[in-house]
């Protein structure tokens, strides 16, 4: 259901969207593609580039590299310069024409297509395997998550690595902040984003219901749009009983893409953990 409407001759056209519910706020993300980079911590990158390459130094990880949801390619890229080999891949079309772009900015280039995790197949195999953001949580069924996990398990070689980043909600539901102004953004162009959290938990069933109300006003427009997920709360002994059902051994856990972050339940942003497949 969309809609134009007009308060007065001052107003500007507001163009509201229905809702988009169950597919991992495919749309919020086509909104939000050119400018998602700079609207969330435009250091993640480079502090996540220095965690990824300290970890692959230390596990002597090899230069093949799958980014399973790679999304703007952000954290990618310097890893392309340091000589890694990175395929990259994601649902959204959006996402991956950001990808591109940023690819030919920095002057490099790499494989880079739409898949899903679920079901990807590359035909090879990689030294690591990466699924960073909050992509994993949006598995909401364990069926679902473990079809991912099984596919990360044949992509990988013997003595690599995978490196599941994922949104701590245990932290969340210790200090729930259910209605919240997530983003307020501005970019060079003039176009201005206010992105709207509104929260929830289901305990019982561990799933954590993102709902945003995204605000974006380009020169005389303003588009409202309302969109909402389920995404799986995990706990760390749960998401480990998982790797290792899939052929994993968890080797060490983090509370962030940063050296130093150490994993704490009720107060780290991110729950990062990294697994070697085991040998059979």
């Amino acid at each position: 259901m969309k809609e134009r409407r007009r308060s007065s001759d001052s107003s500007l056209p507001v163009r509201f969207s229905g809702t988009e519910r169950g597919s991992a706020h495919a749309r919020w993300y086509q909104t939000i593609a050119d400018h998602y980079d700079k609207m969330y911590d435009p250091k993640r990158a480079t502090r996540a580039y220095s965690f990824l390459r300290h970890l692959f130094l230390r596990y002597a990880v090899g230069p093949e590299v799958l980014d399973v949801a790679c999304g703007t390619f952000a954290i990618d890229v310097p890893l392309v310069k340091r000589g890694y080999h990175v395929a990259g891949r994601d649902r959204s079309e959006e996402m991956l024409r950001v990808a591109r772009r940023n690819l030919r900015t920095a002057g490099v280039t790499a494989d880079v297509g739409r898949a899903d995790m679920r079901s990807l197949r590359l035909g090879r195999r990689f030294d690591a395997v990466l699924c960073l953001g909050t992509a994993f949580n949006y598995l909401a069924s364990s069926a679902d998550a473990s079809k991912a996990l099984q596919t990360f398990r044949d992509q990988i070689r013997p003595g690599g690595v995978l490196v599941l980043d994922l949104t701590n909600f245990e932290a969340w539901i210790q200090r729930p902040k259910n209605v919240r102004a997530e983003v307020d953004y501005k970019s060079v162009d003039g176009t201005k984003i206010a992105i709207f959290a509104f929260n929830e938990q289901d305990l019982r069933r561990r799933i954590h219901h993102a709902r945003f109300l995204t605000v974006v006003q380009r020169r005389d427009r303003i588009d409202i749009g309302f969109d909402e997920a389920p995404l799986h709360i995990w706990k760390k002994e749960e998401l480990a009983q998982a790797l290792r059902a899939a052929g994993f051994r968890p080797l060490e856990w983090w509370g962030d893409l940063r050296l130093g972050a150490r994993y704490e339940r009720s107060r780290s942003p991110r729950m990062v953990s990294v697994s070697t497949p085991v040998d059979v």
